[in-house]
């Protein structure tokens, strides 16, 4: 049976900071690291970028529609072991917040995540984020 330890989950609780962090402050090299290889940055409906050289193109896709002002948070992070060892299933709550429009959100999601563990390193394998 494949078991979540505490530092699994800060660890896990780290990544998805870096996620936040990378995304909005256009750091394309630490957001890209977060991904394996043939990860998969969906938002349904709207957009499906796979593989590293496809998902780095969303920090800028950030910083030229947001302007620097878009900030995300993921909250409500619930981890589960996957079906093999390293291998874990997230669900959560991401909010999109634009501080160019006095901090209004933009949007609410529900996250279905799948995380792999890469060298030692939780990385997002698939990203899912549908529209509350």
């Amino acid at each position: 049976m494949n078991g979540i330890t505490s530092d699994d989950r800060i660890a896990i609780a780290e990544l998805f900071a870096r996620y936040c962090h990378s995304v909005d402050h256009g750091d394309t090299a630490g957001w890209t690291a977060l991904f394996t290889a043939d990860g998969v940055f969906e938002v349904a409906g709207a957009i499906r970028l796979e593989g590293r050289e496809q998902v780095a193109a969303m920090p800028g896709v950030v910083a030229d529609q947001g302007g620097g002002k878009w900030r995300h948070q993921i909250t409500n992070i619930v981890v589960e072991p996957g079906a093999a060892d390293g291998v874990a299933q997230v669900t959560a709550y991401g909010l999109v917040t634009d501080w160019g429009n006095e901090g209004k959100p933009m949007t609410f999601s529900d996250y279905a995540i799948t995380l792999h563990r890469d060298g030692g390193d939780w990385r997002i394998r698939s990203l899912l984020a549908t529209s509350a």
